[in-house]
């Protein structure tokens, strides 16, 4: 809360330069020697002597399976927009980043998660991969001719899942009790549109279905229409009552304006829930008096909605793409080699008893 930086992702994202005991004890003894009250330039020069700065984390990386020329370039006649494809070509190798191994051998000192193979970030405070954004990222990828580093984004989702149960909002530590709209299966269908690998898709197909079922049992809810016939929905929904570590001082001082500690934390919670749709935060949140989300409830009510409708609107959404996530990966396995893979797992079972 001292605001040493303008941005509290900033801090968040340092990294530590002795082990996470040291530094506590370290702090500590700041407090002892300053009664609990030290001055924001005190805490200052704690941050500088203990912390690195952001992006101390990554290795150089030159992908092997990026091209000068690639060949939609060849299609753009206007030169002008041939340029311009050229430039955004360019920025792979300047968005691309690959992580050090030092956070895998030391993962505590760190709030970025590691991955074994390179990501492609979008800049700026964005210091990390997000999982929906790269749905997008992985269809210029794909026309660039990178299907290497495309394999091995999904590869490390996968290994997301193995691990979480699910895909994170991000890669960093802070955001792994939330998601974000799920786009893995999507994304594996565009790299095997593009490129089929049916020895990929066989060794991960579980884990597909892993996270599938993480929003088919954690984001599910019942809703009923007026005749009261009963439907079973996916809806963002992060039960976390306390201040996104990115947005803490934000989330915080907004929470002040609340009664009660009761409302503060379903302020949190909302949030974290918002952001999980991936809107954070957009117009869509503009209600009242149509300048800020003060009044966000996306696990309760959409803007200018009553609350059980709110709840429909703010599920349906996600519900439409899980169901067209199943009818993808249906499709995949229905109309693609699919004598090739012999053994069916509960997920593909499931779609050919629906269809």
């Amino acid at each position: 809360m001292a605001k040493l930086h303008n941005d509290s992702k900033y801090f968040v994202d340092m990294s530590l330069r002795l082990t996470e005991n040291e530094t506590l004890m370290e702090f500590q003894d700041l407090m002892n020697r300053t009664q609990r009250n030290p001055s924001k330039e005190e805490i200052q020069n704690f941050v500088d002597e203990y912390f690195h700065e952001p992006g101390d984390e990554f290795e150089d990386w030159d992908p092997s399976d990026w091209t000068e020329d690639p060949e939609f370039l060849k299609k753009i006649v206007h030169p002008d927009l041939k340029e311009w494809g050229k430039k955004l070509n360019a920025m792979w190798k300047q968005l691309g980043r690959k992580i050090s191994t030092a956070v895998k051998d030391d993962p505590k000192k760190h709030s970025q998660i590691y991955v074994p193979n390179p990501v492609i970030v979008p800049g700026g405070r964005f210091r990390e991969f997000y999982y929906w954004d790269s749905y997008w990222t992985i269809e210029g990828l794909l026309l660039s001719g990178m299907d290497q580093t495309v394999k091995g984004m999904l590869e490390n989702f996968l290994m997301m899942v193995k691990e979480y149960g699910m895909v994170p909002n991000g890669g960093r530590i802070y955001y792994t009790r939330r998601s974000q709209p799920p786009y893995l299966i999507p994304m594996f269908k565009l790299y095997m549109d593009h490129h089929f690998d049916q020895d990929f898709l066989r060794e991960n197909i579980d884990v597909l279905e892993r996270e599938f079922l993480f929003w088919h049992n954690e984001r599910q809810v019942k809703v009923s229409d007026r005749s009261g016939r009963t439907y079973h929905v996916a809806q963002y929904r992060v039960n976390v009552s306390d201040p996104r570590p990115e947005s803490y001082r934000e989330d915080y001082m907004l929470a002040q304006e609340l009664a009660t500690e009761e409302e503060k934390q379903q302020l949190y919670v909302e949030l974290k829930s918002g952001a999980e749709s991936g809107w954070d935060y957009s117009t869509r949140w503009f209600v009242n008096n149509e300048t800020n989300n003060e009044t966000t409830t996306e696990t309760a009510t959409a803007p200018g909605f009553s609350r059980d409708v709110g709840i429909i609107v703010a599920v349906l959404v996600i519900a439409l793409v899980i169901i067209v996530l199943a009818i993808i990966i249906s499709t995949v396995m229905k109309k693609r080699h699919s004598a090739a893979i012999s053994k069916q797992s509960p997920l593909q079972n499931q779609f050919q008893q629906q269809n």
